[in-house]
């Protein structure tokens, strides 16, 4: 007797078809708003777009071509997480608009932009 495990297959599936659809959107984001590339980890998740940089210029960049705010969080080894929310482009109803949070991780009290600083969410 085999038993077949469709429901789960079928859950997996959909969200790897969802994880799909949301890379092809950070991809395409990138490409058409020339967005940094260099410096950047990235993962592509169910619901969201996980960036990592090493570098607050991508940062920057993304505030600047994408908009959206910023919160940041004080760490006890003396760094600061920023993180700004904001959203992938799309003009398909097929590639739906995503979030897309991109952090970087520097220094307490190390300078940034004032459009950065401006941008944080208290």
């Amino acid at each position: 007797m085999t038993t077949q495990a469709t429901e789960p297959t079928t859950t997996f599936r959909a969200q790897q078809d969802a994880r799909r659809r949301i890379e092809t959107s950070y991809e395409t984001t990138v490409a058409v708003q020339e967005l940094p590339s260099l410096h950047v980890a990235w993962e592509a998740t169910p619901t969201s777009v996980l960036v990592t940089s090493t570098d607050m210029d991508v940062l920057g960049e993304w505030l600047y071509v994408m908009k959206g705010s910023i919160t940041t969080v004080d760490l006890p080894s003396g760094q600061t997480v920023w993180t700004l929310r904001t959203e992938t482009w799309s003009d398909s109803p097929r590639f739906p608009v995503v979030p897309v949070f991109v952090t970087v991780v520097q220094a307490t009290g190390t300078p940034v932009m004032a459009e950065i600083a401006a941008a944080v969410t208290r």
